[in-house]
């Protein structure tokens, strides 16, 4: 593969990363090509930044048919929201992704539809319209299924929580473990991960489940969408567990004091200065899971277990 373009560095262990952009900004979003006799891309980034994707990816050296896999770790749009696009322009290559995923790449209607709902006007100017994948290049890959690149083997490990058509990627020669947004994520400028718990189907017991089992897989490095290598793998997930489970506590006393409407102040004035979310520079850290978001999640999140229990 040929030297990488601006934006398009090496995380080492043959991992080459190329920066979405997303909205505009670096270091905000990444996908990630592994190398082998069939190498595989994992994310897609938003159907925005399909064109900057496929110039990494010529630039690193891949023709059109060379591709041999695209893996999404789920179907939210900046992680899928380029698979359509990408997979027309590398016909060889099959996308894998969640069980519960697999319906929406084929017909992303509803999922844009939800996304609507959740972003409101950043939609059109964040993410962009996904193009549908052919459903017989879609492979839904279960739990604990392999992914053969010819001379290196990824692993798929399904980790429910922040949505239930999340899966992560274990680099099993490596033990680079790729989380997508399973562990919070930490964009540049913040010193602490951000829990990711957008509506409307995030759930914390699943979370913190899928939290442990990647502690357990003791992986060699992390490697976030959300940006890049964190550094220690242990200490990074025991951090992000426990913040994810103080925003819930918070959110669930928010809640029996009747003040949910008001949560996202509260993370806000709990979390903000904590996490080194920046006055000055609020929109790159809204864009990227915002308060708004998540508190959005963590309300629906309560009300749901609230009435399976009644």
């Amino acid at each position: 593969m040929s030297t990488p373009p601006a934006g398009c560095v090496s995380l080492g262990d043959g991992v080459l990363v190329a920066d979405s952009t997303m909205a505009g900004y670096p270091g905000m979003n990444g996908v990630f090509l592994i190398p082998g006799a069939r190498p595989a891309l994992i994310e897609t980034g938003t159907a925005l930044s399909v064109a900057r994707t496929r110039a990494a990816l010529e630039a690193f050296g891949l023709a059109p048919g060379d591709l041999g896999w695209i893996i999404v770790t789920h179907v939210h749009l900046d992680h899928a929201g380029g698979a359509g696009a990408l997979s027309r322009a590398f016909p060889a290559a099959k996308v894998v992704v969640h069980p519960f995923g697999a319906r929406h790449l084929a017909d992303p209607a509803r999922l844009e539809a939800s996304a609507r709902r959740v972003h409101g006007a950043l939609l059109d100017r964040v993410y962009g319209s996904m193009t549908p994948v052919d459903g017989a290049r879609i492979q839904a890959a279960e739990d604990g299924a392999r992914i053969d690149l010819g001379d290196r083997e990824l692993r798929i490990l399904h980790t429910p929580g922040h949505a239930p058509h999340h899966l992560v990627v274990l680099d099993a020669g490596t033990g680079v473990l790729f989380t997508g947004d399973a562990a919070g994520v930490r964009v540049d400028g913040m010193r602490s991960a951000r829990p990711a718990c957008p509506p409307p189907h995030f759930d914390r017991d699943a979370a913190v489940a899928s939290m442990r089992r990647m502690a357990e897989l003791r992986p060699a490095r992390l490697v976030l969408t959300h940006f890049g290598d964190p550094g220690d793998p242990a200490a990074f997930l025991a951090d992000a567990e426990d913040r994810l489970q103080r925003w819930c506590t918070v959110a669930e006393r928010s809640a029996a004091d009747g003040l949910d409407e008001g949560l996202e102040a509260e993370l806000l004035r709990r979390f903000a200065a904590e996490e080194g979310m920046p006055a000055d520079d609020p929109e790159r850290f809204a864009v990227m899971g915002g308060f708004e978001s998540n508190a959005a999640g963590l309300r629906h999140w309560i009300r749901t277990r609230n009435e399976e229990r009644d």
